[in-house]
């Protein structure tokens, strides 16, 4: 009974259609459109499968923000095709896994509490969540077990690859208070950003960023990142946190991000064996050799086949 009545009650919340904006956010929606409005269309000619595959998405993001509402950005095909885990099969399995944690009450229950910001869809078995924020606590929740050490104790977070934010306000959910560094595309930068200050949550500029001890900065900018990670090593807890993204990325993107987290204490990647031409297990197996002092933890995730994590962290040497 209880069941029925939560999912009626959120379906009200969730599925209705959007009031009109408030100020603010039709201060962040001006934003937001200002920015892609500067982004070019991009040409896909002699691109790469890959690198076409990513141009048509940021293409058809500019279309929607464009031309649409993004305050119901969370239900565009591009997002759900790209970044948003809706009732997948294994969805139930990992919510599973997080209600048996013994701290499931005293912080997962209340972390992956869903907003409205992008008009979500409620995980049917679980309306007061969707299946995107428990798949990020999944993630979380296995780095925790396997290295020991709670996401709210770290220090400076770089995530390759945000998606529209949502780890990210996971982090702050789970009393992350600490530098948080985002590198993705220009157009999902821009998503980032809009999202996160929806929330509330403490978006900055480059320069307001590195002189603070905390907040969030997106970058789309590879030049930009040195800067932005310029006080990581002064840092005793980091982590670089790539789920899926690192992996689906060119050699030359690889080479060019990997060499900035090779000091960095944690790792938490979620990777596909392969993409494209390239042996993801071959790789992560040869990048693992070139940083030394890390123990690792790299196995198949059983409920989606063909994928698997690698967590790995310093602090054990330490001890």
């Amino acid at each position: 009974m209880f069941k029925e009545m939560a999912k009626k009650v959120l379906g009200t919340v969730f599925g209705k259609s959007l009031p009109p904006p408030s100020g603010a956010e039709k201060e962040f929606l001006s934003e937001l459109q200002t920015t892609f409005q500067k982004l070019p269309v991009l040409e896909t000619t002699d691109s790469s499968p890959s690198e076409t595959a990513w141009k048509n998405n940021m293409n058809r993001l500019r279309e929607l923000v464009l031309k649409q509402d993004a305050r119901e950005f969370l239900r565009w095909d591009v997002i759900s095709k790209t970044m948003f885990v809706d009732n997948a099969g294994y969805i139930p399995a990992e919510l599973k896994y997080l209600t048996t944690r013994p701290d499931w009450d005293a912080r997962w229950r209340e972390a992956i509490k869903e907003s409205t910001v992008g008009h979500p869809k409620p995980l049917r078995v679980f309306p007061a969540s969707s299946g995107n924020l428990i798949h990020h606590a999944y993630h979380l929740a296995q780095f925790e077990e396997k290295t020991k050490v709670p996401v709210h104790e770290i220090e400076c977070v770089f995530e390759f690859g945000g998606g529209y934010g949502s780890m990210c306000r996971l982090f702050f959910n789970l009393g992350f208070r600490g530098k948080y560094v985002i590198f993705d595309l220009p157009s999902f930068s821009a998503l980032q950003v809009y999202f996160l200050k929806t929330l509330g949550l403490p978006v900055k500029s480059l320069a307001d960023f590195k002189k603070s001890d905390s907040g969030i900065v997106c970058v789309s900018d590879i030049a930009d990142l040195p800067a932005a990670l310029t006080d990581h090593r002064q840092i005793n807890s980091n982590l670089f946190l790539a789920t899926w993204s690192i992996s689906e990325s060119p050699m030359r993107i690889r080479e060019s991000i990997l060499p900035l987290v090779s000091d960095f204490q944690s790792f938490l990647i979620a990777y596909q064996e392969r993409f494209g031409e390239v042996d993801n297990l071959e790789f992560f197996d040869n990048w693992k050799q070139t940083l030394g002092n890390v123990i690792w933890h790299n196995w198949p995730i059983e409920h989606i086949p063909g994928n698997n994590y690698l967590i790995g962290n310093r602090s054990y040497l330490e001890a």
